[in-house]
C-alpha cells in the first residue's frame, strides 16, 4: 500500500471515530414523550398509566418500559398499583443520591403531602450515573414475585436489583419527582434502541492501533 493510500485509510477512520464519538447524545430519547415540569418529593405526582403507553414489554412472568433521567442527582420514580396511592404503597427509587453517588430503594407510603413513611429496601453505591447534559436511558422490569431490575441501555445486566416480596406491587402506574435539583425525565420511550447512538464496529475500529 503507498504512503498516500495508507495516510487516507487513517484519515478517513479518524473521521469516522470522531463522529462516532460525538453523535449527540439525545438521539437516544427519539420516539420518548418528555416530562419537564417535575413536582417537588412532597408535591401531588401526576401517575401515568403504563397501559396507556405505546411502549411496554411483557413477558410470562414481567413487564417493563424504558425510561430516562437528565439531571446531576436524586432521579426519583414512583410505581405501584393506583393512580392516586395515598395510603397504599408505591416503590420509590431515588436513583444517584447522595450528590449522584448512591441509590435507595423505598416501599413508600403516603397518607397526605407532608406525611409519608419510607421503608429501605437497598442502598447501593451507583457513583455519577445522573448527568445535565446527556440523558441516562434504562429499562425497568417489574417481576410477578416482587423482583425489579434497572438496565442500562445497551447493557445485559442490571445495574440495579432488589425484591419487595411484601408488596409485590406492580408497574401500572408511574410517577416523577425530584428533590433539591431540576431534572426532566423520558417516558414511554421505544424499547429496543441503543443509547449510545453508534455502531459497536465502528467503536472497535476506532480502538485499534
Amino acid at each position: 500500500m503507498s504512503s498516500f493510500s495508507r495516510s487516507f485509510t487513517v484519515l478517513a477512520t479518524l473521521i469516522v471515530c470522531i463522529s462516532a464519538q460525538f453523535r449527540n447524545p439525545f438521539e437516544a430519547v427519539r420516539g420518548c414523550l418528555q416530562y419537564d415540569t417535575v413536582p417537588g418529593y412532597n408535591d401531588t405526582l401526576e401517575y401515568f398509566a403504563t397501559d396507556n403507553f405505546q411502549h411496554v414489554g411483557r413477558t410470562h412472568n414481567s413487564k417493563y418500559i424504558r425510561v430516562g433521567m437528565v439531571g446531576p442527582t436524586d432521579g426519583i420514580i414512583r410505581f405501584g398499583k393506583s393512580r392516586f396511592p395515598y395510603g397504599d404503597s408505591v416503590s420509590e427509587i431515588c436513583l444517584s443520591g447522595w450528590s449522584n453517588q448512591k441509590t435507595e430503594v423505598n416501599r413508600h407510603t403516603r397518607t397526605s403531602n407532608s406525611e409519608y413513611v419510607n421503608t429501605p429496601l437497598k442502598i447501593t453505591m451507583t457513583p455519577n450515573v445522573l448527568s445535565k447534559t446527556r440523558p441516562f436511558m434504562f429499562r425497568l422490569e417489574v417481576f410477578d414475585n416482587g423482583n425489579v431490575q434497572l438496565t442500562k441501555d445497551g447493557e445485559k445486566r442490571p445495574f440495579l436489583e432488589f425484591d419487595d416480596n411484601h408488596s409485590r406491587l406492580d408497574l401500572d402506574y408511574i410517577a416523577f419527582t425530584k428533590w433539591n435539583h431540576e431534572l426532566f425525565y423520558y417516558y414511554d420511550c421505544p424499547l429496543e434502541v441503543n443509547s449510545n447512538g453508534a455502531d459497536e464496529t465502528v467503536l472497535l475500529r476506532c480502538n485499534l492501533a
